[in-house]
């Protein structure tokens, strides 16, 4: 049987040469992984490189989303993973760097004053404070519209928005307050919730798993419990003077919280079973208006709409003040807060708009971002995981997208 010649390798082969042994070409492949051979610039042999691109200011806007999403490798999940690139980015191009991250929603004509927003897992709501309400479904990744609701006669001012899984809840603030159950896919009206006399100005809502809470900016405060599914009043809480005006609720797993718009600032600790109150924070002196609360699965964080702005960790087994964080520069009127799982945002009403994000382990500032000049009056903030979503009281309304994890955006 006759022998099967070895195949050779094809460098080794007679009459081959290797690629780094001609006359044209570096002599090495080490340390120019990742890179493509290019003509020199002298035109007279081959190197290793990226052709016709040497630094970012030479990118395209199309490239430059390029470089973002592959060589820093992604800032759709919500972080930045090369620092040092995209400083370098920051650097040469902040504008172009700041917008790739930033994208922002602008309504229609007649689409005036955000004042609520919710997430739903898929979709964003933006909720509009004109008449009749108006329910904007919004695509995040475009920032576009895909679709509305709008509400009947008399079904006027939306101010609040919450979401239980299935349906979307619309409080309005008129007398007697309502709150609409909307499809989310069709965008239609399920059923409605009317109160009863004196229950009047929904401000805020929240849901529990199973009931739908209503907080009324009344004087005594009131919030009432539903039933989402009959949309009628299980039961309600009412405050005790000088126990006014309930312009925020949340939820902690077992006790409903509500936030009164009095000075100094209170938060009610409410069993959602009984409807009852169990215990009271009462800030101190200075401490005035709470419009706005959160819970991070361990704390209660209540934003102080006074001067300067506050944020104070409650602890709510004792409902005590744990710590603060007091606006460093002196700035006043936060009004709404939101959690991230990591960070809480605290978003100003001024002008321009303002968000804060803090670090609620040593509660100190991590970042700050400030809007561009007309970009005025942060009313609602919400978050999908990844990005952060400021509502504006603007004419027509504006809903601006933000990445607040990895840079510190503060002068940029």
């Amino acid at each position: 049987m006759a022998t099967i010649p070895e195949r050779l390798p094809i460098y080794a082969r007679p009459g081959v040469v290797r690629f780094i042994d001609l006359q044209d070409t570096p002599s090495s492949y080490a340390g120019q992984a990742g890179k493509g051979l290019i003509v020199k610039s002298t035109e007279d042999g081959l190197e290793f490189g990226v052709a016709g691109v040497t630094k970012h200011t030479q990118l395209t806007d199309k490239e430059v989303n390029g470089v973002i999403d592959h060589a820093l490798l992604s800032v759709r999940d919500g972080h930045l993973y090369n620092i040092s690139a995209w400083k370098r980015l920051l650097a040469t191009q902040p504008y172009k760097a700041l917008e790739i991250l930033r994208k922002t929603w602008i309504g229609a004509t007649g689409e005036n004053s955000c004042y609520a927003l919710t997430f739903d897992g898929t979709y964003l709501y933006v909720g509009l404070r004109i008449s009749p309400a108006r329910v904007i479904k919004v695509n995040p990744v475009t920032m576009t519209t895909v679709a509305s609701w709008v509400g009947a006669s008399g079904e006027s001012y939306c101010h609040a928005l919450t979401f239980d899984g299935t349906y979307l809840y619309v409080g309005l603030d008129i007398s007697p307050a309502r709150v609409i159950k909307i499809d989310p896919i069709t965008m239609t009206t399920v059923a409605s919730w009317v109160g009863a006399t004196g229950d009047d100005y929904c401000k805020t809502l929240t849901f529990d798993g199973t009931y739908l809470y209503v907080g009324l900016s009344t004087s005594p405060a009131r919030v009432i419990k539903i039933d989402p599914v009959t949309m009628t009043t299980v039961a309600s809480w009412e405050g005790e003077y000088p126990e006014e005006n309930c312009n925020s609720l949340a939820f902690d797993g077992a006790y409903l919280y509500a936030g009164l718009r009095i000075t100094p600032a209170r938060v009610i600790k409410i069993d959602p079973a009984t409807m009852t109150t169990v215990a009271s924070w009462v800030g101190a002196s200075g401490d005035d208006f709470c419009y706005a609360l959160t819970f991070d699965g361990s704390y209660i964080y209540a934003g102080l709409f006074g001067s300067p702005a506050k944020v104070i960790k409650i602890n709510p087994a004792t409902m005590t003040t744990v710590a603060s964080w007091v606006d460093p520069a002196g700035e006043l009127n936060c009004r709404v807060l939101t959690f991230d799982g990591i960070y809480i945002y605290a978003g100003y009403y001024r002008t321009p708009a303002k968000v804060v994000k803090i670090n609620p382990v040593d509660m100190t500032t991590v970042a700050t971002w400030i809007a561009a000049s007309g970009e005025n009056y942060c009313w609602a903030l919400t978050h999908d995981g990844h990005y952060v979503y400021v509502g504006l009281i603007a004419t027509p309304a504006k809903v601006i997208r933000k990445i607040m994890r990895d840079i510190d955006e503060t002068g940029v």
